[in-house]
């Protein structure tokens, strides 16, 4: 299984998790629907599975470049076979599609991640811009699959998108991947500083904006503080290890380290005033120290980190 499981990126899975649920949290009480542990366990299965789609198309519409690339994943190093993949990719995307179907109207927040992740996977991530910004989409539309899910069937997926405080914070989390997906581009190329500072700083002010979205909770002032924090170290990790590795590269692996963290830091600038998302944002938090520790174990276990 491990192949597969490497195939899937079994050791990121946490973070899409957390990018459904705090979605799905958000969307529970701003339209004040009740948190049924039914609909919660069917985001994170769908989640896992639109996820897992995505990563394992990637690695089969890259097999070719791959084999003098990356010779060391599981395909090219025939680990798994092609059809193998293929079948598995349909499938994932199929059941997460089915279970979208169940839940009403998250069936079109799930078909569109799959869209965005197969224009992305066929070619268009070789664009600059437009395969950073639908990476981007990618994780936007899996926040607001948790936040379909939540709102139940009296609840259609053109009003999830309608409610300004469901769609702000799918395009900000959006946007910081798209940011970062930028970044990624960075490393097949001599590095050059003012290009990395020009795209990296500004994500310093994204926990600013969240501070000021809801300045009267202290929770949310210390999961921003926290994600500011996560951040500026992730920009003097990349200086410090550029003997190493490319400074792009060392800020991409501690800056998605980091957002779980910043899925939980969303869900508390959003949530209104007069309402608490104490609970849902300790649980993202507890994902956010398993994720940690489950990267660490792969890695030491031998898995690759890409």
């Amino acid at each position: 299984m491990r192949p597969y499981l490497e195939l899937c990126r079994i050791y990121l899975v946490p973070t899409a998790l957390a990018d459904s649920f705090a979605g799905f949290a958000l969307a529970a009480v701003v339209l004040q629907k009740g948190e049924a542990p039914l609909p919660a366990l069917l985001v994170a299965v769908m989640s896992v599975c639109l996820y897992s789609a995505g990563m394992v198309s990637n690695d089969l519409f890259d097999l070719e470049k791959d084999r003098t690339g990356a010779p060391q994943k599981p395909l090219p190093r025939g680990a798994v076979p092609p059809a193998h993949a293929a079948w598995l990719a349909a499938g994932l995307a199929g059941f997460a599609l089915g279970l979208g179907f169940l839940c009403g109207d998250a069936f079109w927040p799930a078909g569109l991640v799959i869209l965005f992740a197969l224009l992305y996977n066929i070619g268009a991530k070789n664009i600059p811009v437009i395969g950073d910004v639908l990476m981007g989409w990618c994780r936007s539309g899996n926040f607001l699959v948790g936040a379909t899910v939540a709102g139940g069937s009296d609840v259609s997926f053109l009003q999830i998108i309608s409610t300004v405080e469901l769609l702000a914070p799918a395009l900000i989390l959006g946007v910081f991947i798209s940011v970062v997906t930028a970044v990624s581009r960075l490393e097949d190329n001599p590095y050059k500083p003012r290009t990395f500072a020009a795209l990296v700083h500004p994500l310093l002010l994204v926990p600013v904006i969240m501070i000021a979205m809801n300045p009267g909770s202290w929770l949310n002032w210390i999961a921003n503080l926290v994600l500011a924090g996560f951040l500026f170290r992730a920009i003097l990790l990349a200086a410090e290890n550029q003997e190493n590795l490319h400074p792009a590269t060392t800020y991409v692996r501690k800056a998605l380290g980091s957002l779980v963290l910043f899925d939980a830091a969303l869900l508390l600038a959003f949530t209104p005033h007069e309402k608490t998302s104490l609970l849902p944002a300790a649980a993202l938090c507890m994902l956010a120290l398993f994720s940690w520790w489950w990267k660490r174990k792969w890695l030491q276990s031998g898995g690759a980190d890409t």
